[in-house]
């Protein structure tokens, strides 16, 4: 496992196994537990209590897949089988349940870092999953996930490491275990063994280079999010009923970059930022999003007030939301 990275929802710096272990021991049961899925090379010079995404060692891909208000779990399975079957290397995979859907890890035989991965990255795993209905979100920097064999306070239920070959075997039948299992410890993704990864991520770059694509114009309106201008796609994405988590967090990170006119967020007071997250908030409330919760809507709107910058139009493009140059074009693409 690679250090230092993050842990818990308010991101706090963890320096080696024994921090992780010991955060694990105190909150395991009583709160949701998670981690940065990267660990990173540097911290920010202008905020060293946190991390540099841009130097995130990126040593995995990874997919979400959820059940949804529905509770389809035979859909997530059968999206989660053809995922593992598409990446043809079983051997790199490593399968948790995550007590609401699955999380899919691919372990890289050798981590890349820089600025320009994270785009391969976003394409190899949008590529990989194309088409799959329960799919919830990829990898990214800053990304954080449930950590295996913690407890899912919010359903109630065990995040469990599973045998992918068992799982492959018979997927739609297969019992997803109710508690953790001390003989699936070396299939952690963190922390289990990495015999035989061999999957190569410089590789696939290498023979699936990026397609370069022209731009049209964007002839329609610019967008909006009550008074707050986003671009039309973003716009469009999260007037659906149930729109992916990572589109809620571009909501979030663009809403905040616009209101507060591109000032360094370390640099507002805490009755500014309060406005921001009321104004984020209020928007958000009157989307009619079928999961709305008011408590975790407020927690993921502070997660990422933050950030000082939103995603850039490359980031949307890649997830197949542009439709062409719009007044927010940054040129990215």
């Amino acid at each position: 496992m690679n250090f230092p990275r993050e842990i818990g929802l308010k991101r706090t710096i963890c320096d080696n196994l024994k921090q992780f272990n010991d955060y694990v021991g105190k909150l395991n049961g009583k709160s949701n537990c998670y981690t940065s899925l990267y660990a990173f090379k540097n911290r920010r010079t202008d905020t060293p209590w946190k991390f540099d995404v841009d130097s995130a060692i990126i040593d995995r891909a990874w997919w979400d897949f959820d059940e949804g208000e529905r509770g389809d779990i035979q859909s997530v399975k059968a999206d989660v089988c053809e995922l593992i079957q598409r990446l043809g290397d079983s051997r790199s995979v490593r399968l948790v349940a995550t007590g609401r859907g699955f999380h899919v890890h691919q372990l890289f035989k050798r981590p890349v870092t820089g600025r320009e991965w994270h785009e391969h990255l976003s394409r190899y795993q949008r590529q990989m999953a194309n088409g799959l209905k329960t799919l919830d979100g990829v990898g990214f920097p800053a990304k954080l996930t449930r950590i295996p064999d913690t407890y899912n306070v919010t359903r109630n239920r065990w995040a469990v490491n599973i045998p992918v070959e068992a799982f492959l075997s018979d997927c739609l039948h297969y019992p997803i275990p109710t508690t953790p299992n001390s003989k699936h410890a070396v299939l952690d993704p963190f922390t289990g063994d990495l015999e035989g990864v061999s999957f190569d991520i410089v590789k696939w770059v290498a023979d699936n280079p990026k397609q370069e694509v022209e731009l049209e114009a964007f002839e329609g309106e610019i967008g909006s999010a009550g008074e707050v201008p986003i671009p039309p796609c973003l716009e469009r994405a999260v007037k659906h009923d149930n729109p992916k988590h990572d589109v809620r967090v571009a909501l979030v990170q663009t809403m905040a970059e616009e209101l507060r006119w591109f000032t360094d967020p370390t640099s507002l007071s805490q009755s500014e930022l309060k406005e921001m997250e009321d104004t984020i908030f209020n928007y958000i409330k009157g989307l009619g999003w079928r999961d709305f919760n008011e408590y975790r809507s407020r927690l993921g709107i502070r997660t990422n007030l933050g950030y000082s910058r939103s995603p850039s139009c490359r980031w949307f493009n890649v997830r197949g939301m542009c439709k062409g140059k719009c007044w927010r074009y940054d040129g990215t693409i």
